[in-house]
């Protein structure tokens, strides 16, 4: 590749960046107008991914040269600021505080087995070992971030459908694929007091995204599409919502059937 085919490559992108995060409709438009492409789509995810990966491995790597060793006094004592915390919300049910006494003996007793699994000597000096994982996390991060886009994009495609969407899967996910972009904030995560804040100004720009991605490929209302894009999400809720319920009322069940 040349050097001005380099430039003119760079540009491009910035260019489709540019335009996507300001929800221009010509990106959207020519994507789905355009022969879809998935290889295009899977290029976009992974480069976002591979950032996000690069952003978290200079973030990682203190930790990849001095190492962060597993303490189980530490662990435990973080834990107990933990339940400190949530006390108040428990009140005086009898049942909830002798469940977070179980769970409170369970940690103290299991904290010190996990230390000593991670000191136990590996036949490869300690600095290789950090490396390799440290090079793994930073390269699984596509694949991850892959995995979330695929699972909820198919759902969004379901949703759209049975909403009176008439656009195609392929069509859809080359141009959902822009909708990882704005996670890139999410990298950003590490900065005290203000990370979170931009993990989800991310997560929900990436939301207004896909609403105009359903929007142009399924040929739908913004309403509709805005409904697509959420009752997947909502669905989600509720399903942990129900599990967590039954196993919090099994656990009580189980506990009040001991005494």
């Amino acid at each position: 590749m040349t050097t001005n085919q380099y430039q003119s490559t760079l540009s491009s992108w910035w260019a489709l960046t540019r335009d996507t995060l300001t929800l221009k409709p010509d990106p959207y438009l020519r994507m789905v107008s355009g022969k879809p492409s998935l290889r295009r789509a899977l290029i976009v995810v992974a480069i976002v991914g591979l950032l996000i990966g690069a952003v978290q491995a200079v973030v990682g790597l203190p930790s990849l040269v001095v190492g962060n060793p597993f303490n189980a006094e530490d662990f435990v004592s973080q834990m107990e600021q933990s339940f400190n915390q949530i006390a108040p919300f428990m009140g005086d049910d009898p049942n909830a505080q002798q469940f977070m006494d179980i769970y409170r003996g369970s940690l103290e007793n299991f904290a010190p087995f996990i230390e000593q699994v991670t000191n136990v000597r590996t036949p490869l000096p300690k600095f290789i070992d950090r490396l390799f994982m440290w090079v793994g996390e930073w390269l699984s991060t596509p694949f991850a971030l892959l995995a979330r886009w695929l699972g909820i994009s198919i759902w969004i495609m379901l949703f759209a459908r049975l909403l009176g969407g008439r656009g195609g899967l392929l069509a859809y996910l080359s141009v959902s694929a822009l909708s990882t972009i704005p996670h890139l904030l999410g990298a950003l995560g590490f900065i005290p007091c203000v990370g979170w804040l931009l993990a989800l100004i991310g997560s929900i720009w990436g939301l207004i995204i896909q609403v105009k991605a359903v929007e142009v490929s399924h040929d739908l209302s913004q309403g509709r599409a805005i409904a697509a894009v959420l009752l997947p999400y909502i669905l989600i809720v509720v399903l942990i919502g129900l599990l967590a319920g039954i196993g919090i009322a099994l656990l009580f069940a189980a506990i009040a059937s001991s005494n």
